[in-house]
């Protein structure tokens, strides 16, 4: 049966989940690096998931799910040399380790991950960008981004502020608008697709209204 992803949010239109305001030579590396919610971050030691002959994983539908934030998704230096980029702290040349790393044209930014994500159920804030339609209005491969119009209006987010999503059942969608709640296991795990490459993927359990 397919999730149906309902369009009824309390949030006005178009509202970001991050409020970044950058110099716009540094917009498309620090977009997703400001907290949506403050929440811990505490991978489990064991990924809740078990193996079927099909070639996405069953995710624990029990399992609880860590929150987490697009910040939490940077390694700790990287969000330390773009803040201290922002903020007029450091060198102009650190820019350098931000370009080029993707095939992506217009994509700046990293594949650094924090590899303690790895096999965590998690649960994060985002917008839905659809891959594939197995029928109108419906998929099963999406990336989450951290504001909306991310890969079709704007350029690209860094690779680590991408999550690649797949699901076994397809996600029906009226809008595209509107921010979503994910939950579902995460990987470390590098994807490239024709709008953004992401470093980050996740099997969905659950699609939500960001309420």
């Amino acid at each position: 049966m397919p999730i149906f992803l309902q369009t009824n949010f309390r949030l006005a239109q178009g509202k970001t989940l991050i409020a970044s305001p950058v110099k716009a030579a540094n917009r498309s590396i620090l977009a997703g690096c400001v907290v949506v919610l403050m929440a811990a971050c505490n991978p489990s030691s064991e990924p809740a998931v078990e193996e079927t002959s099909s070639s996405l994983p069953v995710v624990d539908a029990t399992a609880e799910a860590e929150l987490i934030v697009w910040r939490d998704l940077l390694p700790a230096e990287e969000l330390e040399a773009m803040e201290a980029l922002n903020e007029g702290r450091a060198d102009p040349g650190l820019m350098n380790q931000f370009v080029g790393n993707s095939p992506i044209a217009n994509q700046n930014g990293t594949f650094n991950v924090v590899e303690e994500l790895d096999g965590m159920i998690a649960r994060m804030p985002g917008y839905i960008l659809p891959l594939d339609f197995a029928e109108q209005g419906e998929a099963r491969e999406f990336l989450l981004l951290p504001f909306h119009g991310a890969c079709v209006h704007y350029p690209p987010p860094p690779p680590n502020q991408i999550v690649y999503l797949r699901s076994a059942e397809p996600i029906q969608f009226t809008s595209l608008w509107h921010p979503v709640w994910v939950e579902g296991l995460m990987n470390v795990e590098r994807v490239d697709t024709d709008l953004a490459a992401s470093a980050y993927s996740m099997v969905v359990r659950s699609v939500e209204p960001y309420e």
